[in-house]
Formats: C-alpha cells, sequence, structure tokens
C-alpha cells in the first residue's frame, strides 16, 4: 500500500484531534475577552489619573502664577508710596487707590517763571502724560507738582553741562519751581485704584484710573475674600487714615476650576516714609 493509502488509514479520531487545534474553544475565547477587558479597564483607570493629576498641577500652577504676580504689582506699589507725601488716596478693605510710579527723569534744565521743567535721561512714561502728578527733588524736602500740559519742544530749554547733554523732554507744571537744582530727580506718578473686576464670571485684579480700566491677573475668590488690605500706624495699630499708614498687610484667595481649589497668600508691606 503507497503513501496515499496510508493517510488514508488513519484513524477519524486522530484527524478530529488535528482540526480542533487549529482554533481557540469558546471557553479560552471568553477567558481572553475577560482578561483583554481587565487590562484595559485598568489602563483607563491610569489615563484618567493622569489626566487628573496633570488638571490639578496646572490649576496649581495658575493659582500660584496668580499670586506671585498680584503680590510683586501690590508690593511694587506700596513700597513706592509715601503715606507723608500724600501717595495714598483712599485707603479700603478690599481696595486701594495711590499714586503709582510711571516714569522717572533728572533736570537738566529749570525755568521758573515758565514753570518748564527740561528732563534728560528718561525711563518709563513719562511723555504726554498731563494730569500726572510729579516727585521733584527740592534741599527743602520733596514738591509734589501737578502736569497741566502736554509735552512741550525739547529745544525750548538748553542744559548748562558742557559735555553734550541736552534736554531731552519739557514738561509744564503747577506751582513753584524755585529752588529746585540743575541734577535733581523727577518721579511722575499717576493715580490708580486697584480692586477686584467681574469678567466672564471670574473677579481679576483690575486697577483704574477713572477712564480706563485694565484687568490684570486672576481669577481670585469673588465672596469677598478675594483681595483684602489691613492698614497700621507706626505703633503697630489699625488706621483708616491714608496720612498715617506705616504698614500694609495684603491678602490674596487666588481660585482655579474645575475643582474650585483655593490658595492663600499674606505679605506685608512698608511704604517709604519720607
Amino acid at each position: 500500500m503507497g503513501y496515499g493509502g496510508r493517510l488514508q488509514a488513519r484513524p477519524m479520531s486522530v484527524l478530529r484531534t488535528y482540526r480542533r487545534r487549529q482554533g481557540f474553544t469558546l471557553p479560552e475565547l471568553l477567558v481572553v475577552i475577560v482578561l483583554g477587558s481587565v487590562i484595559a479597564g485598568a489602563l483607563y483607570q491610569t489615563l484618567i489619573y493622569q489626566q487628573r493629576l496633570y488638571t490639578q498641577e496646572r490649576s496649581t500652577t495658575y493659582r500660584h502664577d496668580a499670586l506671585r504676580l498680584a503680590n510683586a504689582v501690590l508690593s511694587a506699589d506700596l513700597r513706592e508710596a509715601s503715606a507723608t507725601g500724600g501717595d495714598f488716596v483712599a485707603t479700603e478693605a478690599d481696595s486701594l487707590s495711590l499714586r503709582s510710579p510711571v516714569g522717572f527723569g533728572i533736570v537738566c534744565a529749570v525755568d521758573s517763571g515758565g514753570g518748564k521743567l527740561g528732563l534728560f535721561g528718561l525711563q518709563g512714561r513719562m511723555g504726554n502724560l498731563s494730569g500726572d502728578s510729579l516727585l521733584i527733588y527740592h534741599p527743602d524736602g520733596w514738591l509734589v507738582r501737578v502736569r497741566e500740559a502736554e509735552s512741550e519742544e525739547a529745544s525750548s530749554l538748553t542744559c548748562p553741562y558742557s559735555n553734550g547733554l541736552a534736554v531731552e523732554l519739557v514738561i509744564r507744571v503747577s506751582g513753584s519751581l524755585t529752588g529746585i537744582p540743575v541734577g535733581a530727580p523727577v518721579r511722575a506718578f499717576h493715580r490708580y485704584t486697584y480692586s477686584l473686576e467681574e469678567n466672564r464670571d471670574d473677579w481679576w485684579l483690575a486697577r483704574t484710573d477713572g477712564s480706563a480700566t485694565e484687568i490684570l491677573v486672576g481669577p481670585f475668590a469673588g465672596d469677598g475674600t478675594g483681595l483684602s488690605f489691613e492698614y497700621f500706624d507706626a505703633a503697630g495699630q489699625t488706621t483708616s487714615d491714608p496720612m498715617r499708614v506705616a504698614r500694609v498687610q495684603l491678602t490674596l484667595v487666588a481660585e482655579s476650576e474645575p475643582y474650585e481649589r483655593l490658595d492663600t497668600l499674606t505679605s506685608t508691606v512698608r511704604p517709604r516714609n519720607q
């Protein structure tokens, strides 16, 4: 009997066993499906956890950035303010009005009769800020003067120096300029009010000069705790008199979605007293 005859002579039970081994049985498929579902579910839960953790970390970063930036802006203005010099305009529990420094220059020429100052070494916003106040050094004490008009041509005044320095800006102010020396520093101030303003259902630190409002940073808690000030005099007692402020305690409460987490920052700032 040949080769083909030997194949045909194999028992049927052997052939059935051979065919069964070509695939999976139903129980085996069910086991694979169950195990695959368990693994997929575990991976899904891991992804959800990682996404939630990332969102929380991002929200925490946003809150900390809001606190840091708001504290930096407010602290910088508070440190430059002088209570005795009249820089504090209104001191409220949830807002603060003060003269904020916006520019700097040095006196190069003085026209006392015309009420004009020639400046050089300009920094910040010194030009075309009619109505801003100026803090001008005087041997008898710092003078506060208010600008009356827009900037004039720099050529209307000249510097007395022989080293080539030239007047960069001429401004006209109200009040006497007698006794102001050449080389005196001049600082420009603008009146701002800091408070929380609502914008798109959130509360943000904003500043306004009465005509325009700038949204600075946020969001902060909108329940009345987002921004608060406490004012103390030189003896450490709370005061509501802007002329007696020697220390300001600033509290900020930042919030973020979607978990409505809150972070608080409290700092103490001492304004300059001269």
